[in-house]
């Protein structure tokens, strides 16, 4: 069966693109402590990496022919490198920030980030988000039931929801698994790109292979543009072996003939 480099690389943008999306609006609806830009950075980043993939081929091979008297620093030599660099640094830049913010943050960081999130929620009365977390997670109140918890008047949330737990563990776990969850996205897209690095190192147009099943027939058939000095040399010495020995054949004696003329002279 063929493999196909290229379509499996798509597949696998695709797929983690789409994994980010359902975190983005997992934390869109969890009202979580982790800014829209990260998770926005991380849906786009498969997108960008797969694009990446498909247009650096064409640009190694135009910085590869690029005139010997072209400056390293022109931009058909640079453009290749700047791209790979941009998008290995929007990788790690994103790994840390997800590490540090959700997967391994210290507890202070985390609620902090929590307590200041819950609050922003309470002074602005927002009663549909506070009354969704509470829902989600079976809780009342954050740090305790009666901790800034919906409802704000009346009737309390334990006396109307019957609810015993408060909702800090439950959401912090909530954000360290959505954190977690971008971050493996994250790391894939890097392996991915170290991946798609060692096969062009290998061959400079494996994504031919996305466009076409015949890109290794083609490479096997195609000739060299310069034939090969020693070849030549060769092919030459081959030529001038049967002209020297049909030299030696026209300059040898006819034997047959020679004998018949002696005999000849004899009698």
């Amino acid at each position: 069966m063929f493999f196909n480099p290229g379509v499996v690389y798509m597949l696998a943008s695709v797929a983690l693109s789409a994994v980010a999306v359902v975190v983005h609006f997992h934390v869109s609806h969890l009202s979580l402590p982790l800014p829209s830009a990260m998770t926005i950075a991380t849906v786009l980043l498969p997108i960008g990496a797969f694009l990446n993939a498909y247009v650096y081929p064409n640009l190694l091979l135009r910085a590869s022919r690029a005139p010997p008297r072209c400056s390293r620093l022109a931009p058909q030599r640079l453009a290749p490198l700047v791209l790979q660099g941009l998008q290995a640094l929007l990788t790690a830049v994103l790994a840390t920030a997800l590490l540090l913010r959700g997967v391994v943050p210290s507890p202070f960081v985390v609620d902090v980030l929590l307590d200041d999130r819950w609050r922003a929620l309470f002074q602005d009365r927002d009663a549909l988000r506070i009354e969704l977390l509470q829902d989600s997670f079976n809780c009342c109140g954050f740090r305790a039931v009666d901790d800034r918890a919906f409802p704000f008047t009346g009737q309390s949330c334990v006396d109307e929801y019957h609810r015993h737990i408060s909702c800090r563990d439950p959401w912090a776990s909530a954000m360290q698994a959505t954190s977690a969850l971008d971050f493996a996205v994250v790391l894939a897209v890097g392996l991915m790109q170290l991946l798609g690095l060692l096969l062009m190192r290998e061959r400079t147009g494996w994504w031919t292979a996305l466009r076409t099943q015949n890109w290794k027939q083609a490479d096997d058939g195609c000739q060299p543009l310069l034939p090969d000095p020693h070849d030549a040399d060769d092919a030459d010495t081959e030529r001038q072996r049967p002209a020297y020995g049909a030299l030696l054949q026209a300059n040898r004696p006819d034997t047959p003939t020679a004998e018949a003329s002696r005999r000849a002279v004899t009698h």
